[in-house]
């Protein structure tokens, strides 16, 4: 078996169907990363008679303190090693392994798939911390719209009805107005979170490499003919992503997020989607987890797994790693004493 680390394979489209992969890994995604972050995707890729048997995306961010290395970095994509072969999986494990060894690797982080186990990671992978996580997920598969409906909470049911007497649903093109407001409801709420704000040109980079009604959704909620709330959904193969909403504060009691969220599901559903994925939750932030819990959503576990030169961190300010390695995760921040 060859085992090499390159900068494009063809035959990854062909890997990715025959494949358990999500959005995340999807060629799309990856070349999206590949401008948001001004950085180009490698792989580890994994071949038996030149043929292409496994292949984990990466991405690499160097700065003065060493090289990072993220499957997949940007707010948590889920990336790891897409195969089907355990030998394979072993194989470039390894020579991760090696590589973060070998080189100057201040740290290197897989995130897994939470639609497959871990355990391969666990087993193969030299790390020196694991975080775990979970996503929220409502499995669509073989559920009617009238099934799925009955396993909401009734608060949710409720909401869903109040902004249905008061909203209008608009699956909007992304022209530029809409999207400009889109992201002024963004940059808010979660500024109002003190979150991470997506960059400026986070809208410009989806149009580019997704095709609208095919790839991803717009769904604006309109109070009066006055957007209220947007919703923004991925979609690839079984999966509808839940990616990014955004309000209007003042008019959240008319629920126009919750009507949104529903449109989308019932249209997930004359997709025949398997899954509507509203990501990834840290169950400590009990809010959070119980809206979505009221969705009649199921839990998934995956994990991050951290490989770090832990040495080196504690001498590096926090403030400076952040800034030096904007949008990938380095480490667990709260583990370092500086």
């Amino acid at each position: 078996m060859q085992i090499d680390l390159v900068s494009e394979i063809e035959e990854y489209y062909e890997l990715i169907n025959n494949n358990s992969c999500t959005f995340y890994q999807s060629p799309k995604h990856l070349k999206f990363l590949e401008q948001i972050l001004q950085s180009s995707t490698k792989f580890i890729t994994a071949k038996e008679n030149h043929k292409l048997i496994g292949v984990m995306p990466i991405f690499c961010k160097e700065s003065k303190f060493g090289t990072v290395i993220n499957s997949l970095p940007f707010f948590g994509s889920y990336g790891g090693i897409v195969s089907r072969k355990i030998d394979a999986k072993k194989k470039i494990l390894s020579f991760l392994n090696k590589y973060n060894k070998e080189n100057n690797v201040l740290s290197s982080v897989i995130i897994s798939n939470p639609f497959e186990t871990s355990e391969i990671y666990d087993k193969y992978y030299k790390f020196n911390d694991k975080v775990k996580r979970i996503i929220q997920c409502i499995d669509l598969k073989n559920n009617s719209e009238e099934t799925i409906w009955k396993n909401f909470d009734q608060r949710v049911r409720r909401s869903i009805r109040k902004a249905e007497k008061l909203l209008t649903i608009e699956n909007s093109d992304p022209l530029e107005n809409i999207l400009n407001d889109f992201y002024s409801y963004h940059v808010k709420n979660i500024s109002a979170k003190k979150g991470s704000i997506k960059p400026k040109e986070f809208f410009t980079y989806v149009k580019k490499n997704f095709k609208f009604n095919e790839d991803y959704n717009i769904l604006t909620a309109k109070y009066e003919s006055n957007p209220i709330a947007y919703l923004l959904v991925f979609y690839f193969k079984s999966y509808t992503e839940y990616y990014m909403p955004a309000y209007d504060v003042q008019n959240s009691n008319l629920q126009g997020t919750s009507l949104l969220i529903w449109e989308s599901i019932k249209k997930s559903l004359t997709m025949n989607m398997e899954y509507y994925n509203f990501g990834g939750t840290h169950k400590i932030n009990d809010s959070v987890y119980n809206f979505k819990k009221g969705w009649g959503t199921k839990d998934y576990h995956y994990n991050y797994y951290i490989y770090s030169d832990l040495g080196r961190l504690q001498g590096i300010e926090k403030e400076e790693l952040k800034a030096n390695f904007k949008n990938f995760y380095v480490y667990n921040y709260n583990k370092i004493s500086n």
